[in-house]
């Protein structure tokens, strides 16, 4: 299959992949996509989407969510039959490693001839990638840094070899590694962490952890990088466009593609295990955590609430994480 990811695609590529599908090309989007934009209704898998004649290519994006808007239902038509669903799913798979919305302009390549100019990827190295059950990390650097709510600390940057983000274990005072370790999953958000964003409560449960770790002797912050729930900043801004519509955090990420929750937490067991931990106390309200990281061997013998408050710019979301994404109610309080 040819394919180009919508959102990075130059209006010449995009003419060249158009005018070599001779009116094969279809527009990939995914299942939950499709169903958010009332585009087309079943269960699971790619759709694919019929292109008018001559669309452009600013109203394509629009259609597959690049845009941040809200399109009406029946913009475009969905095939019932998408060209190779295991490819197509592969593109998504790819699209979302490089944080881009997964949408496709794509079409089967039979005996017409490969540009030799493309990148040519194997599926199999695709679902070798997805399928990989623990990530490898290593340790780049480590430094004391004292904080403002725990001064006996270290910061320890580790590079995940699988997908090369960095992620940061804020080691806080002194623990006994054959106790149970208070340890707190923090998915990175710069809006909320650096910028003291009101739309979610993120710099809030960051500042109680630390001093919470603190207070309780000592033990460790993981922060991972998995903005957005995983769907990366960009997206997570789209996302916002569509809250300010009428929409809740999870139908937006939906709406641009994704799942309600993108994050895995392997590369958090494996940074656990490069630091000697088996046995932990979880800082969290997110019962999703506790089952992921057991599933990958930790042992969790207890979990600690992190409750914060509420305001007129996050109560929203608040109350579909409880509602929607089974955090435990005692999450947020009003201020």
């Amino acid at each position: 299959m040819l394919a180009g990811a919508i959102e990075t695609l130059q209006s010449p590529v995009f003419s060249r992949l158009v005018a070599a599908g001779a009116g094969h090309s279809v527009l990939l989007v995914t299942a939950e996509r499709a169903r958010a934009a009332g585009l087309a209704q079943q269960i699971g898998g790619a759709v694919a989407l019929a292109l008018p004649r001559n669309i452009g290519l600013d109203a394509l994006r629009s259609i597959a969510g690049v845009g941040s808007r809200i399109v009406e239902r029946g913009a475009l038509v969905a095939n019932s039959k998408p060209p190779c669903a295991a490819l197509a799913a592969a593109g998504f798979q790819l699209a979302k490693a490089g944080r881009l919305v997964p949408a496709l302009l794509g079409f089967l390549e039979s005996d017409r001839e490969v540009d030799s100019g493309l990148v040519s990827i194997a599926m199999s190295d695709i679902e070798q990638h997805v399928r990989v059950g623990r990530h490898s990390v290593q340790l780049v650097s480590r430094a004391r840094v004292p904080l403002a709510d725990a001064v006996d600390s270290e910061i320890a940057l580790f590079r995940d070899e699988h997908g090369l983000a960095e992620h940061v274990a804020v080691i806080i005072g002194k623990f006994d590694q054959k106790s149970a370790v208070p340890v707190r999953l923090h998915s990175a958000c710069l809006t909320g962490d650096l910028l003291g964003s009101l739309r979610c409560d993120c710099g809030e449960q960051l500042r109680t952890a630390v001093a919470r770790i603190a207070a309780l002797g000592g033990g460790v912050l993981l922060y991972l990088d998995q903005e957005g729930r995983g769907i990366g900043l960009p997206n997570k801004l789209r996302a916002y466009v569509l809250q300010d519509e009428g929409l809740d955090t999870v139908d937006a990420d939906q709406h641009l593609g994704f799942l309600a929750d993108e994050r895995t937490y392997e590369v958090a067991a494996a940074l656990l295990e490069e630091l000697g931990i088996e046995r932990i106390t979880l800082l969290t309200n997110n019962p999703q955590k506790i089952s992921a990281l057991r599933d990958h061997g930790i042992e969790i013998v207890g979990r600690l609430p992190l409750v914060t408050s509420s305001n007129t710019h996050n109560e929203r979301y608040l109350k579909a994480k409880i509602e929607r994404a089974g955090h435990l109610a005692e999450e947020w309080s009003r201020s």
